[in-house]
């Protein structure tokens, strides 16, 4: 028998054993690749090819697999409210880091511009808020027509300016300069350079992604608005922004990933840092859905180190309303976004690849019926906007 026979009748040819190396490595790098919840930092920008091979391999890793079982889950601290991810969404905190979660997004966004509306026409998908509407008020002159797929985040940027002390101040103040923390994709802080036409916008943030957009998108063709990159984000390691003290006269944050869970040592480097940079009298102003426990520390905090408070007002209706009524885009969105990914189309594990990452986007958007969207109907969460005002006498290091 020749050695041609015996390989062909006697196992595996070396082109198939080459073949079985090829894809074991493949799959191996695949599925290192696929840790996309924990595995990706702030400086990742993500082509639209490497965006295929690490959803690829997250389908393809164990970690679908693992978010389904529901012994894993565990209630949060003061809330008795036990969810399943299979039903709700919800994850437990160390199951992700927000460096990851946001540069995978933020990546997406840019990689995937163009999505549909439920009216016809197509957006760019760059108000990454979840937003709130006027439910509970008159109307106020600061809604957008329903056409405007965008228009609740577009409120949430807005309301933030319509604090009487802001108004005030934007009255004795010539060409006021704004410094935006955590700005995402940069398009709030566009909408308020036009709002606000004398206004000198910095926008920063942890994710090079967004500030890729931010840059490419919203500050060509406007001089007054800057975005900036801060390694790692304001708080984390001492970092601040380069900005220099006493100089600005309003700071925003608003729906940024901070203080999800309590007033930490990040939380306060954040604040140490906003009072430096404030001017006296300069004006802090924050909007988020966060639990209300972490609400109540920082209005007892805030004060502590040197801000007075200049208003508060509670929108968690307007916030539910706007998530109801945003449901169709954002279900249109989604079918968008993983419509552009192929393996989300291989025989089973494609499905539970497009449930998973169906469910851990819409909790993430507090879609109806999903964990987040709960929190805010049970109270757990709310949905504020705060404003204070810097003191005269506010030190430059809190911690």
């Amino acid at each position: 028998m020749s050695s041609t026979e015996k390989k062909k009748s006697g196992g595996v040819s070396t082109c198939g054993v080459v073949s079985i190396i090829v894809l074991s490595v493949v799959v191996f790098l695949l599925q290192k690749a696929g840790n996309i919840l924990s595995g990706l930092k702030g400086d990742t920008i993500l082509s639209a090819s490497q965006l295929q091979f690490a959803v690829s391999g997250f389908c393809l890793s164990p970690i679908p697999s693992m978010l389904l079982v529901p012994e894993r889950m565990r209630d949060d601290e003061g809330d008795s409210l036990k969810r399943e991810f299979n039903e709700t969404g919800d994850i437990n905190e160390d199951d992700y880091t927000k460096d990851s979660i946001y540069s995978l997004l933020y990546s997406m966004y840019q990689a995937f511009p163009t999505a549909p509306s439920p009216h016809g026409t197509f957006y760019q998908f760059t108000f990454n808020t979840w937003g709130i509407t006027d439910v509970g008020n008159p109307p106020v002159t600061w809604m957008r027509p329903e056409t405007e797929p965008q228009r609740h985040g577009m409120a949430a940027y807005q309301g933030l300016t319509e604090f009487p002390a802001v108004k005030k101040l934007l009255k004795r103040t010539k060409n006021p300069k704004f410094l935006e923390i955590g700005c995402g994709t940069g398009a709030g802080a566009n909408l308020i350079t036009q709002l606000l036409p004398t206004v000198d916008y910095t926008a920063v943030d942890m994710q090079k992604a967004a500030i890729k957009t931010c840059t490419e998108k919203h500050a060509v063709g406007n001089p007054r608005l800057h975005c900036m990159w801060v390694e790692g984000g304001v708080g984390n390691e001492g970092s601040k922004v380069a900005i220099p003290d006493a100089s600005i006269d309003v700071v925003v944050i608003s729906e940024t990933h901070i203080a999800e869970a309590i007033i930490g040592n990040e939380e306060k480097a954040i604040f140490a840092d906003i009072i430096r940079v404030l001017k006296p009298n300069g004006i802090f102003v924050w909007g988020n859905a966060l639990p209300t426990s972490v609400w109540n520390s920082a209005e007892e905090y805030l004060p502590k180190i040197g801000f007075e408070s200049c208003g508060s007002l509670n929108h968690t209706k307007g916030a539910i309303v706007a998530r109801d009524e945003d449901k169709e885009r954002v279900e249109m969105y989604i079918d968008y976004l993983l419509g552009q990914f192929p393996v989300m189309k291989f025989p089973f594990l494609g499905p539970r690849c497009h449930f998973v990452s169906d469910m851990l986007i819409k909790n993430f958007y507090r879609h109806p019926g999903t964990a987040l969207y709960e929190k805010m109907e049970t109270g757990y969460d709310s949905y504020m906007h705060l404003c204070y005002v810097k003191g005269k006498d506010a030190t430059e290091e809190i911690l």
